[in-house]
C-alpha cells in the first residue's frame, strides 16, 4: 500500500516493512510512523538503482535490513541509526552490537577504514555497491570478512590492530592456515603464498587479480587454488606439492594428470598440451585468450564448459579421446576450425553438433 512518498507492507499488528521510497530528496529521513504503521523493516527495493539520495536516517523502531537492499544504495555517502538492533558509527552501519558490518556507504570519502575494536564479521553484500577504501584495518575480535574483490576495487592492503584468528602477510588476509582475501589493488605483479597456508578461502569469483603475472604456490596448499587463480598470468607450484603440479604456468591436478586452469592472463597464442595429461577439466580454459590449443595423444576426457568465453580458434583433439560431455565446446564462440581424426569420439563428436561444418581431419593441420 502507498502511504505519501512510501510504498509499504504490513508486517504485523501496527508494523510494516518499508518497501519503497517513492520521492525525489536526496537526503531520505524514514519516519518513525508511516500512516498508522510504525516501520520496523527494510525491504530489498528501498531504493530505485538509479536512486541519487546520499544520506539515509534509519529510525530506532526498525530492526532489520534485507541484504539486497544495499546494492541499489550506490549514490548513499553517509547512513545514521541509533536503534537497538540498528547502529551507525562516522556514516557506516552496524548491527545493535557493532559486531557486523551491515553496509559501508559506497561514496563514503576516506582512504581508510578502521573497523570496531567489537567487529567480528563483514557480511556478504556490505560493500555490494564497490567501496571507495584502500586500507582495512581491525583488531583482534574480527573474524569472517564475507566480500568480494569486486565490491572493493580500490583495497590495497589489511592491517591487523592487535592479534586475533585474522592474520595479515604482506598486506593479504588469513585466517589460521587459509587465505581468506588478496586485495584487488595490492601492488605487486608476483606474489608467493606462504609456505605452511592448506587453502584458499571459497570466493564466488577469482580472488587474484588481472594484474598478478606470477602466483607461486607453496608445497603445503592442498584447496581452493583452481578457483581463485583464474585471471593470473601463470602458476607456479613447487614441486613438492602433493595435490597441484603446474607446467609452463599452466595448473594440474597430479590425481588423474588433470588439466584445470590455463591462467586468462597467460599471453601465448599457442598451446600444446603435455603428453601424459588424461583430461581437461570443466571451465580450464575458460575465459583464456590463447589462439591454438592442441591436445595430446594421450588425454582421454574432455569436460563440460572446457573453452567456455574463450579466444580459442583452433583446436586438435586426438584420437585417444573416448569420453567428450556434451557441452565441452559450449560457449567457444571463436572457434573456426576442429582437427579431428576420422571415425574417432571426436569425429563423432563435432558431427552432432554445430561446428560440424568447422571441422577438419588431423591429416590437414
Amino acid at each position: 500500500m502507498r502511504e505519501g512518498d512510501w510504498e509499504i507492507k504490513k508486517s504485523g499488528k501496527g508494523t510494516c516493512s518499508v518497501e519503497k521510497y517513492l520521492g525525489s530528496s536526496a537526503e531520505l529521513v524514514i519516519p518513525g510512523k508511516i500512516g498508522e504503521y510504525i516501520p520496523v523493516e527494510i525491504g530489498a527495493k528501498l531504493l530505485k538503482k538509479t536512486s541519487k539520495v546520499r544520506t539515509i536516517t534509519i529510525p530506532k523502531t526498525i530492526e532489520y535490513i534485507d541484504p539486497e537492499a544495499f546494492a541499489t544504495w550506490r549514490s548513499v555517502e553517509s547512513v545514521s541509526a541509533d536503534g537497538k538492533r540498528i547502529k551507525s558509527r562516522d556514516g557506516v552501519l552496524y548491527d545493535g552490537t557493532f559486531r557486523t558490518l551491515l553496509f559501508y556507504p559506497p561514496q563514503k570519502d576516506g582512504d581508510d577504514y578502521e573497523a570496531p575494536e567489537t567487529l567480528r564479521r563483514v557480511q556478504s553484500g556490505a560493500f555490494s555497491a564497490t567501496v571507495r577504501f584502500r586500507t582495512f584495518s581491525f583488531y583482534g575480535a574480527f573474524d569472517e570478512f564475507a566480500a568480494k574483490p569486486s565490491e572493493c576495487p580500490r583495497l590495497e592492503c589489511f592491517v591487523a590492530l592487535s592479534s586475533g584468528a585474522m592474520k595479515c602477510s604482506e598486506g593479504v588476509l588469513f585466517k589460521n592456515r587459509t587465505l581468506v582475501f588478496y586485495p584487488p589493488m595490492k601492488k605487486s605483479c608476483e606474489y608467493s603464498i606462504p609456505e605452511g597456508t592448506e587453502s584458499i578461502g571459497y570466493c564466488s569469483e577469482p580472488m587474484f587479480p588481472q594484474q598478478l603475472d606470477v602466483l607461486n604456490v607453496p608445497m603445503s596448499l592442498k584447496a581452493g587454488l583452481a578457483e581463485n587463480a583464474g585471471k593470473t598470468g601463470a602458476v607456479n607450484v613447487d614441486y613438492m606439492n602433493s595435490v597441484y603440479a603446474s607446467i609452463d604456468g599452466v595448473l594440474f591436478l597430479r590425481k588423474g594428470n588433470k588439466l584445470v586452469l590455463y591462467p586468462e592472463g597467460k599471453k601465448d597464442s599457442f598451446y600444446v598440451a603435455p603428453y601424459g595429461t588424461l583430461s581437461v577439466g570443466e571451465e580450464a580454459f575458460a575465459r583464456s585468450h590463447v589462439k591454438s590449443v592442441v591436445l595430446p595423444a594421450s588425454l582421454v576426457h574432455i569436460e563440460g564448459n572446457a573453452f567456455y568465453s574463450s579466444d580459442i580458434e583452433n583446436i586438435v583433439i586426438p584420437l585417444s579421446v573416448s569420453d567428450i560431455d556434451i557441452r565441452a565446446l559450449s560457449g567457444a564462440e571463436h572457434i573456426e576450425k576442429v582437427y579431428v581424426e576420422p571415425r574417432s569420439v571426436g569425429d563423432v563428436f563435432i558431427s552432432g553438433s554445430s561446428l560440424s561444418s568447422k571441422k577438419r581431419y588431423a591429416g590437414a593441420i
